[in-house]
């Protein structure tokens, strides 16, 4: 797991990216009956939080301290949290019915992360993997092309690992569990002016303050912004992805 690469971005990430649906905690609550629930690469608790809205007990892991530091925010006492990686979480053996990773996977070890998931589980335990995948149609485009301008590492790593998003769905759907429910939704986001760049700020692939292409990367998206906004807002259209499987 890459437990630097959002050090710096813990507070902008907290506060400007979306969340995720909260009919995907109903669903894999139906789906699994689970009494604990294990949330990996937990950041700052985006997912966390939706998951205890249910009656199971929950535990974060997240490595990264300045992440984590949001993350004991939102939790405020809610979760048991461990600073350890993904592939070695510190969690007792065959006490989870279910493990889940929100906008994270793509940063582990698939298969280290594998057998810490077999490790964890109950034996009829599920891992589900979720991801917020942005529709490729409206402002996104020119969007995208100005991350290609001023960001060296943007698409560098895609919807699991370095596969492309169907390469990525098809290795999940496919090679990665012994059986696997996919559901999807559609998660529409409107974007003030401030949280369309908080969220492009947020990025892992995005300048810092003080980098060469922080201004001018800013510039461009407040100009695109202005180009687009209909009454002070954009609309950025995301499709929530979740895999739910068994090995």
């Amino acid at each position: 797991m890459n437990e630097a690469k959002f050090t710096g971005k813990a507070g902008i990430y907290a506060k400007y990216r979306p969340s995720y649906p909260a009919v995907v905690v109903d669903r894999l609550y139906n789906l699994t009956k689970a009494e604990a629930v294990a949330d990996i690469g937990a950041g700052t608790g985006k997912f966390t939080e939706k998951l205890l809205a249910k009656p199971w007990q929950v535990a974060a892991v997240e490595p990264n301290l300045d992440m984590c530091r949001e993350l004991l925010r939102t939790v405020r006492g809610r979760a048991e949290i461990f600073t350890n990686s993904a592939e070695d979480t510190g969690l007792p053996s065959h006490s989870f019915g279910l493990v889940t990773v929100a906008q994270a996977f793509h940063w582990f070890d698939e298969v280290k992360f594998r057998e810490e998931c077999k490790r964890i589980l109950t034996p009829d335990g599920r891992l589900a993997i979720i991801f917020n995948s942005r529709f490729q149609g409206g402002i996104m485009p020119e969007r995208e092309d100005i991350c290609r301008k001023y960001c060296p590492l943007f698409g560098a790593r895609g919807h699991v690992g370095i596969r492309s998003d169907e390469e990525g769905d098809r290795f999940l759907r496919n090679e990665y569990f012994s059986t696997v429910e996919v559901f999807q939704m559609e998660n529409p986001v409107m974007m003030s002016r401030e949280q369309f760049i908080g969220d492009a700020l947020s990025r892992s692939y995005a300048p810092r303050k003080g980098d060469e292409n922080f201004q001018p990367f800013v510039k461009e998206l407040l100009e695109l912004f202005d180009k687009w906004h209909r009454y002070g807002k954009v609309s950025v259209s995301y499709t929530t992805t979740c895999y739910a499987g068994k090995f």
